[in-house]
């Protein structure tokens, strides 16, 4: 399994985070390769470097997670809200064991 880790930093006064998780949401069903996927605000107030929202996508394998960055469905995502995100990180990662 690929994990496909990001976590965001909303710009102050973006008023349409739940729009952004909702699109992301219905990736769920809708994308070959991916079998989970988790989001939501940041809680962790004591360490969370100011990010605001994180997003765990895990994919079969890398093959799916690459199809699925090269997608129609991610570039809308990207397109629609890249203006609204102030910083991001992302990390991919293969299960260890």
């Amino acid at each position: 399994m690929i994990h496909h880790i990001l976590i965001y930093k909303f710009k102050i006064g973006i008023d349409r985070i739940e729009e952004h998780l909702e699109m992301i949401i219905q990736f769920k069903d809708n994308v070959d390769g991916l079998v989970d996927l988790k989001c939501g605000r940041n809680i962790n107030e004591q360490f969370s470097l100011e990010f605001t929202h994180g997003f765990i996508m895990t994919f079969v394998d890398q093959e799916a997670l690459l199809k699925y960055n090269q997608s129609e469905s991610h570039s809308k995502l990207v397109n629609t809200f890249k203006d609204d995100i102030e910083n991001k990180k992302v990390i991919d990662f293969e299960d260890f064991n």
